[in-house]
């Protein structure tokens, strides 16, 4: 993880993978292999999982997506498609072929969310357990709305729920933690309080989300590790930052 050349700087060093906590995530959508594999080779210690954007995995070409989902496993980094992806295949009623698919390409591990259409929580639990019992994968659940902002009680619920029903994580959608490009830090302070910060991974927000700038998303970023500490699950890291987090993590930016 670490090479020799500054053997003799003191650098607290950070658990090596794989890891239950302190989670690096990218969203990965425009690499392809040459360029994936030498991003690896720079930074592979430093990325745990990788989410394929949206629908983005039907679109790549067959074995070429296949090479990159072998690529990030041999270099012990989980990929799963977006959850976004689910909901689309919700809606056309095809939720076993979709988890065969899954399969069939290559992934270990899903996303199960609601960001964009209603799923009760029982059916969302349906789902968790039919992932793990029937078709062997690992899932992530997600929690949160990019269209409107949610009770902060319903979102813990929605966390603890999705945990008792067998999720292994819970991504926390970013656009709940902005209002017209403004963080509500309380949400998170809220959250903190009621559930292990362990089992929850905050995305980082896009352009996607209404006013919200690149140091926008770096403030994010620190803030995280500022209040939560260095070992904080961040997702949605663009594949470019991830040395960046890591300094970050690390705390070498300060004296």
């Amino acid at each position: 993880m670490y090479n020799d050349l500054f053997s003799n700087i003191p650098i607290k060093k950070r658990k090596e993978k794989p890891r239950e906590f302190g989670l690096t995530v990218i969203i990965e959508q425009k690499l392809g292999l040459k360029l994936q594999k030498d991003s690896l080779n720079l930074m592979a210690d430093y990325i745990d999982l990788v989410k394929i954007a949206t629908g983005v995995a039907a679109l790549i070409e067959d074995q070429t997506l296949r090479k990159k989902i072998d690529l990030y496993h041999k270099n012990n980094i989980l990929a799963f498609p977006g959850g976004q992806f689910l909901e689309y295949v919700i809606a056309k009623n095809k939720v076993r072929e979709y988890f065969s698919d899954v399969i069939k390409a290559g992934f270990k591990l899903v996303e199960v969310s609601d960001n964009l259409i209603d799923i009760s929580l029982e059916k969302k639990c349906g789902l968790i357990k039919m992932a793990k019992q029937e078709y062997g994968l690992k899932v992530l659940g997600e929690t949160g709305s990019k269209k409107v902002s949610s009770d902060i009680k319903l979102l813990i619920n929605d966390i603890k729920n999705y945990l008792e029903c067998g999720a292994w994580k819970v991504m926390f959608e970013a656009a709940e933690l902005f209002e017209n490009g403004k963080f509500k830090s309380n949400i998170i302070k809220a959250i903190s309080q009621d559930v292990d910060i362990k089992n929850i991974i905050f995305e980082l927000p896009g352009s996607w989300i209404p006013k919200i700038t690149i140091s926008d998303i770096h403030s994010l970023q620190v803030w995280l590790i500022e209040n939560l500490g260095p070992d904080v699950n961040i997702a949605n890291v663009d594949p470019f930052e991830v040395l960046d987090l890591e300094v970050e993590r690390m705390n070498l930016y300060n004296v």
